[in-house]
């Protein structure tokens, strides 16, 4: 019998932490080439942590993960020409234009004949007026587009994007989730984490977290069915259902409401588990120079 080709990627009992706290416990995945997959959860829940660890940015301390079979560990130049993260707030340099950030990302990364393909990815993303601009001018979704169009330039198999939707009006919202099923459908996995979705926007799967552990995870219609929500299938729905299943409670969205979004104003107290204690990342992107214009 053949042996089953691997996942193109596997995070098999991952766990993370900072001291005594665990940002992460026992998380385990599998994507698969041309996915589009959401990384639901509340503040604190884990996401960014376990994106810099799929990265390689920070390493798990315990369990192993996997592109394409081997460990990411083994060759962090061939991860990074695979996997690249594109965090919440994306660093710059200061004294690099939008077109020469590109540029720099190019030649890092070894990208012959690029410039036709950056002219296409800013226009895309509705920055090709402002190419010969300094990210420092630009509004925060207009930086993300950028690191975005970045990213996209290298071409890789993993598209990791930390909260890509947040800094993003309604309508740009809905323009990159169109862009990104585009990307999808060319065969780009893309695993996102975002506390909002366009209407009637949906994942491939979802993964849903809480407090450094994966509660439920399936498709749109997998969702619906184990977790019982008969209304629409949002963010927040799918989240509280997960939450309050993973209590042992009856699933009742609107008597249980209360209840939800009291534990949630003590999740946004505590902050984000990137406030647990620094950690030294390794970036796929520039550092901003000390230098200011």
């Amino acid at each position: 019998m053949a042996e089953a080709e691997a996942p193109l990627l596997k995070v098999s009992e991952v766990g993370y932490r900072y001291g005594s706290f665990s940002a992460l416990t026992d998380v385990s995945l599998e994507v698969e080439k041309g996915e589009l997959i959401a990384l639901v959860g509340r503040n604190g829940a884990g996401k960014s942590t376990l994106l810099k660890c799929i990265a390689g940015w920070t390493r798990p301390t315990d369990g192993e993960i996997f592109l394409m079979g081997d460990k990411i560990d083994h060759n962090e130049r061939f991860v990074r020409s695979h996997i690249v993260l594109v965090p919440d707030t994306p660093p710059f340099y200061d004294e690099l234009t939008a077109w020469e950030h590109l540029q720099f990302n190019a030649q890092a990364h070894r990208r012959a004949d690029w410039e036709e393909q950056a002219e296409d990815l800013l226009d895309r993303y509705g920055l090709l007026n402002n190419k010969d601009a300094f990210p420092f001018s630009f509004s925060r979704g207009m930086r993300y587009k950028l690191a975005l169009c970045m990213a996209l330039l290298i071409g890789p198999k993993i598209l990791l994007l930390d909260e890509p939707l947040g800094p993003l009006d309604p309508v740009s919202a809905d323009e990159l989730w169109i862009e990104l099923n585009k990307h999808r459908n060319e065969g780009m996995s893309i695993l996102l984490s975002s506390h909002q979705l366009p209407p009637n926007a949906y994942p491939d799967r979802y993964f849903v977290m809480e407090q450094g552990e994966v509660i439920a995870h399936g498709t749109p219609d997998d969702m619906r069915e184990q977790l019982g929500v008969k209304s629409d299938l949002t963010l927040d729905n799918l989240l509280r259902a997960a939450i309050l299943r993973r209590r042992g409670h009856d699933i009742d969205l609107e008597d249980e409401e209360e209840e939800y979004d009291e534990d949630e104003a003590e999740a946004q107290d505590e902050d984000s588990e990137e406030v647990a204690a620094p950690v030294q990342e390794k970036k796929s992107f520039a550092p901003k120079s000390k230098k200011k214009r």
